[in-house]
């Protein structure tokens, strides 16, 4: 076969068709990919979003690991919201159900004013977001109530308090699922966990 009769050939039409549609897709690709591309940080600030309820601005607070790490959990990540001044942390409490190793991740929105000498000061819990869970299988049982419970003592919490999941406690910072106790005991270490990085080491120990 002369390389004009191959140009007539249908081996040679299908193979141009073959390569027309390629070219055709990749473009098409490219530009979809340039109209539906989301970058890292507007991925971060749509889940920031649902968690806080509103698009804000945030600025990371870098922590050590010695800054972390606490009794009974573990900070992932801080943030400072820019645009009311609020905190809000990513914490995993410990304690939970499966030997009491297993955990709880939470969202902690942490509100606060400033203090005369300008540092923040906590006046209460305004937003906990469920996140994850290792080893728990009762997290069905922790309805919207539950985390709105944190939200309601801030009294209490702006007085130095912190939240326990005892069995038959009245106090009134008490936050425990019957039948669910130890899941219980890990969500308020996540809380816990919040209230003491803002206050040990986000506002220098002033609340």
């Amino acid at each position: 076969m002369t390389v004009k009769e191959f140009f007539k050939s249908n081996a040679f039409k299908s193979l141009a068709v073959l390569i027309a549609i390629v070219l055709v897709a990749g473009v098409l690709l490219a530009i979809c990919n340039d109209i539906f591309f989301v970058s890292d940080e507007e991925r971060f600030a749509r889940s920031i979003a649902k968690i806080y309820g509103a698009e804000v601005e945030t600025q990371e607070i870098e922590l050590t690991d010695a800054q972390k790490t606490y009794n009974n959990g573990q900070v992932e990540e801080a943030y400072l919201v820019l645009d009311d001044g609020n905190y809000l942390l990513h914490t995993t409490g410990y304690g939970g159900y499966s030997g009491g190793s297993g955990t709880v991740t939470l969202w902690v929105v942490i509100g606060c004013d400033a203090s005369e000498d300008g540092s923040p000061q906590l006046t209460g819990i305004e937003k906990v977001v469920y996140d994850s869970n290792d080893g728990q299988t009762l997290m069905s049982n922790f309805n919207t109530k539950y985390y709105e419970y944190f939200t309601s003592q801030n009294e209490a919490i702006a007085s130095g308090g912190y939240f326990t999941a005892i069995k038959g406690s009245s106090d009134p910072l008490n936050n425990i699922v019957a039948g669910a106790s130890q899941t219980s005991n890990a969500m308020v270490n996540a809380v816990n966990t919040a209230l003491a990085c803002f206050r040990t080491v986000i506002s220098g120990g002033q609340s």
